[in-house]
């Protein structure tokens, strides 16, 4: 670093990276500030958030839907704005119907063109708009709504609670690959960031929250399948009550260590994750349940139990991760060298 006109300082670049994006003189640069103290240095024109950047993908020949559901989400959530779905010859129904069913749980995904052998899917949503903030919290409400459900339907002992739980559920998923569908854009777009004012960090943090609560959603799910088996049979009065009160304790510790994102206080954040640590271990009472009862009710004890306590060691990494956003966050104190 060098200093010109007694106030100023300047740096020189690198010459076989100037020369590698084009870079000639009088060309304007962008200086973008980190939170962490950095600079980055892109040219210009390198906001890529207004070109299209298109996958092809080839399904001549595959019969598997499954594969190429999965190839078409991969494709959503790595960021392409534009999917197109080829073959030689005329598109099968499987495909089709896949590409439909895409469009229906991918948010802001849509066919603009079809045609026999070639479907086009563009993504019609500003990521700048959808702000990650707001849908995590949209994930917290669906999530605490399903176990409240289940818990309400096993105190009750009423199954007609949890029959949209499945449908909530994946709404929590849509939002889920949104979510990663940002992450991939945003690292690969740092105009894009700083149009939003959000710094790598963050959006790391809340794509691993967006994914600890996609779990906890999936394991609600898997206690409300399991407690079919348990609902409207007297001799489990016992066992739906205890299950109850644990799925509020569940959703209890979830809710509270979710509150921790946005604390200050690293303290609240640590008693949170040895709550979570005592429930997790309060969740195997429910597996005395199982003991001398048939193999299939036996086995749906074991699995809501199971999932219960994930569901608790989930929402303690959730307050973990709160832990290091806020650390994250502490200033710095200049250190002088002696």
């Amino acid at each position: 670093m060098q200093v010109t006109g007694g106030s100023s300082f300047i740096v020189t670049l690198p010459k076989d990276w100037a020369e590698s994006v084009g870079l000639k003189k009088n060309d304007p640069l962008r200086l973008t500030p980190q939170q962490d103290g950095s600079m980055i240095i892109t040219t210009a024109d390198s906001d890529t958030s207004a070109i299209y950047v298109t996958k092809v993908i080839n399904v001549g020949g595959l019969m598997d839907p499954d594969l190429i559901f999965r190839m078409l989400v991969g494709a959503y959530m790595s960021g392409f704005s534009l999917i197109e779905v080829v073959s030689q010859s005329r598109l099968s129904n499987t495909v089709l119907d896949v590409v439909g069913k895409i469009t229906q749980m991918a948010i802001g995904l849509e066919i603009i063109e079809e045609y026999d052998n070639r479907i086009v899917l563009k993504d019609l949503v500003d990521p700048s708009e959808m702000r990650m903030g707001k849908s995590l919290e949209r994930m917290r409400v669906l999530v605490r709504n399903m176990l409240t459900d289940v818990s309400t339907a096993l105190r009750n002992d009423d199954r007609t609670l949890i029959g949209d739980i499945v449908a909530r559920d994946n709404d929590v998923d849509r939002l889920g690959w949104l979510i990663t569908r940002q992450t991939n854009m945003f690292q690969r777009d740092i105009g894009m960031l700083k149009k939003i004012g959000m710094d790598h960090s963050e959006i790391t943090s809340n794509y691993t929250i967006s994914r600890v609560i996609e779990r906890i959603g999936d394991h609600t799910v898997v206690i409300s399948n399991n407690m079919r088996n348990v609902i409207g049979n007297d001799n489990y009065k016992d066992l739906r009550d205890e299950a109850s009160k644990l799925c509020d304790a569940a959703l209890s510790i979830f809710v509270k260590s979710f509150s921790t994102v946005n604390s200050n206080d690293p303290k609240v954040a640590s008693d949170c994750v040895n709550e979570c640590r005592t429930l997790s271990e309060s969740m195997k009472k429910l597996n005395r349940h199982a003991a001398g009862k048939d193999y299939d009710i036996a086995l749906s004890i074991n699995l809501m139990a199971g999932s219960l306590r994930r569901i608790c060691e989930y929402s303690m990494d959730i307050a973990e991760l709160a832990i290091n956003s806020i650390m994250g966050k502490t200033e710095k104190k200049a250190v002088k060298k002696v």
